[in-house]
C-alpha cells in the first residue's frame, strides 16, 4: 500500500480529531473560496482531492451545487456522512484527479488543504492542473491552497502541539529544500486508545514554479494569498492560495 493510501485509510473517522485546529475554520475558508471565485447559489464547483468532504458540504450550504472526486473510499464514506448530517445533497465521486472522469463543466474548482504535490512523479501534478483547467468554462476559476516555499525555506523544521476534545496532536515538519519535500507527521493521543500516527509527504513549488505550471495546463494565475482572509501573500506566511482562471479567448 502506497503512504497516501495508507494514511487515508489509518485517519478515516479521526480526520476532525487530527485536525480539529483547520476543522474549526472550515466555513470561514469556504466562504473566501466562493467569494474569490465569484461564486453565486446554484452555479457548478468541483472539490478536486474533496478527502472527507468538509469544505464541500459547507459550499453546498451556500446554494452551490457541489461535485466532490476523491479516490479513497475510506474520506468519502465520512464525506456522505458528514453530507447526510447537514442536510446537503453532494455529487461524491470516487476517482483518481489525475484523469478527472468526465463530470460536465464548472464555474469553478477548488483544491484545499495542501491536498496537491503527493503524486511520485512531478509530471501527474501537472496532470491534474491540466485535467481541471478542462473542467472549467471559460472565465472559471481554480483556488489552490499550497505550503509557501518561501516560509518553509526559513522554517525547515518544526513542531506543534495541540489539544481539543481531550486529543493531544503533536505535528512534526521537516522540509528539504534541496528536494523541496515536505514530511509531515501527526502523533495522536486520546483516552481509551494506545498512541498512534500518520505521516505525510509532499512536493512544494514556489509561485513562479506554480505560475508556469498553471500557464502550461491553460490557466492565469491572478492572484495569490497568505491566508483565507485575503491577506497578501509573504515569506511570513505558511501557506499559500493561489488563484487561477481560465481566460476568456475571444472569438474567431
Amino acid at each position: 500500500m502506497a503512504w497516501d493510501e495508507e494514511l487515508f485509510a489509518r485517519i478515516g473517522g479521526d480526520y476532525d480529531l487530527v485536525f480539529a485546529g483547520e476543522v474549526a475554520h472550515t466555513q470561514a475558508q469556504a466562504d473566501f473560496a466562493a467569494h474569490a471565485c465569484g461564486l453565486r447559489p446554484g452555479q457548478r464547483v468541483l472539490d478536486v482531492c474533496c478527502g472527507p468532504g468538509r469544505h464541500a458540504v459547507a459550499l453546498a450550504l451556500r446554494g452551490l451545487s457541489v461535485t466532490g472526486v476523491d479516490r479513497d473510499p475510506h474520506l468519502l464514506g465520512v464525506a456522505r456522512e458528514r453530507a447526510r448530517s447537514r442536510g446537503v445533497g453532494v455529487h461524491w465521486v470516487r476517482g483518481d484527479v489525475r484523469h478527472l472522469p468526465r463530470l460536465g463543466v464548472f464555474h469553478a474548482a477548488i483544491c484545499l488543504f495542501a491536498s496537491w504535490g503527493y503524486a511520485a512523479d512531478p509530471a501527474h501534478d501537472e496532470l491534474i492542473l491540466a485535467g481541471v483547467a478542462r473542467r472549467l468554462r471559460p472565465g472559471g476559476h481554480f483556488l489552490v491552497d499550497v505550503p509557501n516555499l518561501l516560509w518553509l525555506l526559513a522554517h525547515p523544521s518544526g513542531e506543534e502541539l495541540s489539544v481539543a476534545g481531550g486529543v493531544a496532536v503533536r505535528e512534526i515538519r521537516r522540509f528539504d529544500p534541496a528536494s523541496r519535500q515536505l514530511s509531515a507527521r501527526w502523533q495522536v493521543r486520546q483516552p481509551g486508545r494506545p498512541p498512534w500516527q500518520i505521516q505525510a509527504h509532499c512536493r512544494v513549488y514556489g509561485l513562479e514554479d506554480l505560475e508556469w505550471m498553471l500557464a502550461r495546463a491553460g490557466l492565469v494565475l491572478e492572484a495569490a494569498y497568505g491566508e483565507f482572509d485575503g491577506t497578501p501573500l509573504t515569506a511570513q506566511r505558511p501557506r499559500c492560495l493561489a488563484l487561477a482562471r481560465r481566460p476568456i479567448l475571444p472569438a474567431q
